[in-house]
């Protein structure tokens, strides 16, 4: 097998996405990240201490790359702008094969500290305390991940499964409605959640004044 001499921090992140996308979050290693790059395994760590590192780095890449709507507009509503955050963090997610298991065991809490700022003063113009906007932001990013982690990982493809043997008219209708709700797809499913979240934040929102 044929090993180039050189490597970089961008061709090895390329390479982990690549397998983390045809195997899943189980099957990345450094081993096969350097057997699709055609390297020596060794020769990673001289970009990457760890897997651990790696991983991170990969994670804060399919972020780059698709969560990018990070920060409000000028006269943006609040509730607007954190609904088209968690769709961007969304969609980034589920870019990826296992996507929002990997950014959901990745990293620190520590968020870049420049779109935070933006963040949190966008809702504390809109009346909310700073404590209640980093709340908030919490709040509906870990519903986000929660969503997208169950969308990629269900087994039975997103169905609401019932087994029962029961023909009554109540255990009927519960199952229309079910199979009804299922057909409307995760899409359909997030929004719902997420504007029942926003609803919710929106009720104990003081008014800015």
């Amino acid at each position: 097998m044929p090993y180039p001499r050189r490597m970089t921090r961008p061709s090895i992140i390329a390479a982990a996405i690549a397998v983390l996308d045809e195997h899943g979050l189980e099957g990345v290693s450094l081993r096969a990240i350097a057997a699709h790059l055609a390297v020596r395994q060794p020769g990673l760590y001289r970009h990457f201490a760890s897997k651990a590192e790696l991983l991170d780095a990969v994670a804060e890449e399919i972020l780059d790359r698709g969560h990018t709507d990070r920060l409000p507009v000028a006269g943006e509503r609040w509730d607007e702008f954190v609904a088209r955050n968690a769709r961007s963090l969304r969609r980034a997610m589920l870019s990826v094969r296992d996507g929002a298991r990997l950014i959901a065991s990745t990293g620190s809490r520590s968020p870049g500290l420049d779109n935070a700022i933006a963040q949190v003063a966008h809702l504390e113009k809109a009346g909310f305390s700073g404590t209640d906007s980093i709340l908030a932001l919490i709040a509906v990013s870990r519903y986000t991940i929660g969503s997208a982690i169950e969308q990629q990982t269900a087994r039975d493809g997103g169905e609401i499964a019932i087994t029962t043997d029961r023909t009554d008219a109540a255990a009927r209708h519960f199952i229309d409605t079910a199979q009804r709700v299922a057909a409307l797809g995760p899409d359909h499913e997030f929004e719902a959640g997420l504007r029942a979240l926003l609803g919710g934040l929106s009720a104990t929102a003081p008014q800015a004044e």
